[in-house]
């Protein structure tokens, strides 16, 4: 099969040098780049050795389909005579069995709940001094999994008791039921039923399960009791106790990242709008921004002060003060790392094992995923994740990664989303709907790509060509899946008339243009995550690229830039490499057709099923509020004094892309009424649901039926 780094898309990369960042080239060389303060790995560098792909990079590891990874271990074939025997021959080394008998020979280790509960209150209670002088002296696998608790007596970690691990699991609990009751009043019963959202797989399955005891006006199971007739084993329970923590702990995650954004929007709007100096620092120094740049596109957080608390305090104000979030859900992360990187960036993993018959004993029960598929996904959520996942690794492995290969990494899952971000809005704007509409128009486009027929402007800037030759090379390897390619002969294939041929030219220019807003918001909002989550990500690279004045605005944007060079602006603060040359590798190819294939539901899961749907249009959204494509009549503008009214992700841009079907939904509130109920609710404390007389002025318990 052609690639995109083959000369079928030779033609559509201009002859003059595209956009170099750093030092980048378009030429092949070497999978290390410098940015003048030492080597960084290259995407496909860390595609090819990064152990956060554990599919392919781990042999130790095996994915079980759903959240775990399980450690293997080779244990003696059973019919060899006892080692304790003199005349037995010495056993056989796994490397000599065929793999079927190495795949009889490998046992799983378990992690379950009560495991992963004993991790937490490894990393939560012991002191990060303590971690740091044993930090040698414990394997990766009994700090994952909870077995070293940093040096701390077993009696002391004890008498400590469960308080704090107790308080964040009332926290994830707290965050997920306030999100699930705010859903239910908003949509309604029904319509939550049929989606329930990302994260949220236990309820999904409830539903699902209990749907016969639903209709038959039956007391429904409870989960995960109703996933199996027979009556769970004590291991399986704990398995799937797990899961839901870790579900829990993904939708935290989302209410992290939806604040980080949430937080910015305001601030940008508030800049945007003052006009006096003091007025502008009051601004900053009321949400702890240090300055603004590209045009107030970019907030710009203080560097670190070694002096306040040891610089893990770095900001203040209400985003600095999400720190404690993050090192709260950083530290949380840490013992599910690798399963919380798979689950959000969704690497290809092997086949399942087929001699794993205790895999093969649930492979009937069909399950809810515990993530969407990335390409059905918040990209956003999924990428912050990941970064999350990084930087929790690290803070529980202290000692073990360096500041440089932390913000490598990061900066590597940052190119991944962006890859993901870009190719979920060219599906969303591309796409058919009907499966077998769909599968003509990836005929279609492969031999127009293939081909080399797509119509492009004759003249165009070099940096706008590389962008669109990056459009044309995403969509190049979602539709080049081998299964399809070898299935059926291209030559048999119906070829695109020059009619459709001009017409899926138009549709590709316009919808690969339209992808550019949203990868500037997508870096824009992982800018602010990514320095909330790591101080110094760019302190290194801001003097040089932000050259920021006293009014926080770079010196060409009084000229005015478009929306290339800020994209280029984004893409030189996250150290990016060449956009075309990042699509050159063939392992982020094999990532990308990956996700389409899960994404449309054509690899071989056993999965419930679930709103496969590419959004264009994902929370948060700031100005312009509603995206004019989608939203004919919508208002495109959100008042300065409201706030985003968001929710369950998939119904609102079902509604959004449907055209508006129902005329009773909100998009924004006053501030003046979240700013009452915010009062309110410090007023009446112990009342969950409060009610205001606009007569008399009384406060009133409205008990869900205000």
């Amino acid at each position: 099969a052609t690639t995109p780094g083959s000369p079928a898309l030779g033609a559509f990369k201009s002859e003059e040098e595209p956009m170099t960042i750093d030092g980048s080239s378009s030429e092949e060389g070497p999978t290390t780049e410098s940015d003048g303060l030492g080597r960084r790995r290259l995407l496909h560098d860390f595609l090819r050795t990064s152990k956060w792909w554990t599919g392919r990079n781990d042999a130790s590891a095996a994915w079980d389909g759903q959240c775990t990874f399980s450690e293997r271990s080779v244990v003696e074939d059973r019919t060899m005579p006892a080692s304790g025997d003199p005349s037995a021959p010495p056993p056989v080394p796994s490397s000599s069995l065929s793999p079927a008998r190495q795949s009889l020979r490998k046992i799983q280790s378990k992690f379950g709940k009560r495991e992963l509960v004993g991790a937490w209150n490894s990393v939560l209670r012991t002191p990060r001094l303590a971690r740091r002088r044993v930090a040698g002296r414990s394997s990766p696998a009994s700090r994952r999994r909870g077995g070293d608790s940093g040096g701390v007596p077993t009696s002391e970690r004890e008498s400590n008791g469960g308080g704090v691990t107790d308080v964040l699991r009332r926290f994830m609990d707290q965050v997920s039921d306030v999100g699930h009751r705010a859903d239910m009043r908003r949509m309604g019963e029904e319509a939550l039923l049929e989606d329930f959202g990302e994260f949220r797989h236990y309820l999904s399955e409830k539903v699902a399960y209990n749907r016969v005891n639903r209709a038959a006006g039956k007391e429904m199971v409870d989960w995960p009791m109703c996933l199996s007739p027979s009556s769970l084993t004590e291991t399986r329970r704990q398995e799937l106790s797990r899961e839901k923590l870790v579900s829990k702990l993904l939708f935290s995650i989302q209410a992290f990242t939806y604040s980080c954004c949430c937080e910015a929007a305001e601030a940008r709007d508030l800049l945007r709008d003052a006009d006096q100096a003091a007025t502008r620092s009051s601004i900053l120094s009321k949400f702890g921004v240090g300055e603004v740049a590209f045009g107030g596109d970019l907030l710009v957080l203080p560097d670190p002060d070694p002096l306040a608390d040891g610089g893990s305090r770095p900001f203040e104000g209400r985003l600095g003060k999400l720190r404690y979030l993050a090192l709260a859900l950083m530290v949380t992360t840490s013992p599910v790392a690798r399963e919380v990187a798979q689950l959000c960036a969704s690497f290809p993993v092997p086949e399942p094992d087929p001699f794993d018959f205790e895999r093969d004993e649930w492979s009937s029960t069909r399950r809810a995923p515990v993530a969407y598929p990335v390409l059905c996904g918040h990209v956003l959520t999924h990428t912050a994740a990941a970064m999350i996942a990084v930087t929790g690794r690290a803070r529980a492995e202290e000692g073990m990664h360096d500041v440089d290969s932390v913000v490598d990494d990061c900066r590597n899952f940052v190119q991944i989303g962006l890859v993901a971000r870009v190719a979920q809005v060219l599906l969303a704007r591309l796409k058919p709907i009907s499966d077998d509409d769909s599968l003509v128009w990836e005929q279609q486009v492969y031999l127009i790509i293939e081909q080399n027929l797509l119509q492009t402007p004759a003249f165009l800037d070099p940096e706008e060509r590389e962008w669109l030759n990056f459009g044309v090379a995403t969509l190049f390897a979602l539709v080049s899946t081998p299964s399809k390619i070898e299935s059926k002969s291209t030559s048999f294939w119906t070829q695109p008339s020059p009619d459709d041929v001009e017409k899926i030219s138009s549709e590709f220019l316009q919808a690969i243009e339209s992808v550019k807003p949203k990868a500037i918001a997508f870096l824009r909002d992982l800018s602010v995550v990514a320095q909330i989550l790591v101080p110094n990500i760019f302190c290194r690279s801001s003097a040089a690229i932000l050259k920021c004045n006293k009014e926080g605005l770079r010196e060409d944007v009084k000229c005015g830039i478009n929306e290339t060079t800020i994209l280029k602006s984004y893409m030189s603060l996250f150290k990016m490499e060449n956009l075309c040359t990042m699509l050159d590798s063939d392992l982020l190819q094999q990532v990308v057709q990956s996700w389409y294939t899960e994404a449309a539901g054509k690899s071989s899961s056993n999965l419930l099923d679930f709103p496969r749907t590419f959004h264009a249009t994902t929370w948060p959204v700031s100005t312009p509020c509603i995206d004019h494509h989608n939203g004919p009549g919508r208002p495109n503008e959100m008042p300065p004094t409201c706030s985003p009214l968001l929710g369950n992700q998939s119904l609102l841009s079902k509604f959004i892309e449907g055209g508006g079907r129902s005329a009773s939904r909100i998009f924004y509130l006053p501030k003046s009424y979240t700013d009452l109920y915010a009062e309110l609710s410090e007023m009446c404390p112990d009342i969950e649901q409060t009610a205001l007389c606009l007569v008399c002025g009384q406060v009133l318990n409205a008990a869900g039926k205000g």
